[in-house]
């Protein structure tokens, strides 16, 4: 039968800093810290020393350099990168530079003209892009008019309710339905 070496358990400090390591600000030891739903690496001589590590790596990634191409800030070199939201184009002088061309769409989308907010009367509704990656149409006058569609917005007046806006449906993009929930009015366009 094999003894355990005692020393390994000995103290609940050696076996914190075998697992996570020191705090490289003033050599106590890390430990898991939870705050509401995020959990992170701090320092255990918290008042004094206020290091943490997160446990997420939100890293960009250079996937290819485009050789050809200039960043039109810097003249760098551009350069397909991976990031938290997804693959983009972006300058490699990163830190110093932060150029992300916008107009190199891979998919065509349907061209878009903003058109005046139905709720507010002063904003426009603008094209929007959430975090997934899923587009949106929202008021720009934001704070003050809350108004968002997830279909595309046309200037085009229903006929019955007479609603100031249509929405374009994904599904068939030669219907038009009409922006109020309630009429739900569809006029089939050429």
């Amino acid at each position: 039968m094999t003894k355990i070496n005692a020393e390994l358990f000995g103290s609940a400090e050696a076996v914190h800093q075998l697992a996570y390591g020191n705090c490289p600000k003033c050599e106590s030891t890390l430990t898991l810290k939870h705050v509401g739903k995020s959990t992170f690496l701090g320092c255990s001589a918290y008042p004094n020393c206020d290091y943490t590590q997160s446990f997420t790596h939100n890293d960009v990634a250079t996937l290819k350099r485009i050789d050809d191409s200039h960043c039109p800030e810097c003249d760098g070199t551009l350069a397909v990168k991976k990031g938290r939201y997804g693959m983009f184009i972006g300058c490699t002088n990163f830190p110093n530079c932060h150029f992300i061309s916008t107009n190199h769409g891979a998919r065509k989308t349907a061209e878009y003209t903003p058109v005046t907010c139905p709720k507010c009367k002063e904003g426009t509704i603008d094209k929007k892009q959430n975090r997934f990656g899923k587009y949106f149409y929202a008021c720009d006058n934001y704070p003050q008019c809350k108004y968002v569609l997830n279909e595309m917005p046309v200037e085009q007046t229903c006929e019955q309710c007479g609603s100031p806006i249509m929405l374009l449906q994904n599904k068939d993009k030669h219907t038009l339905v009409c922006a109020q929930s309630k009429c739900a009015h569809q006029v089939h366009r050429d």
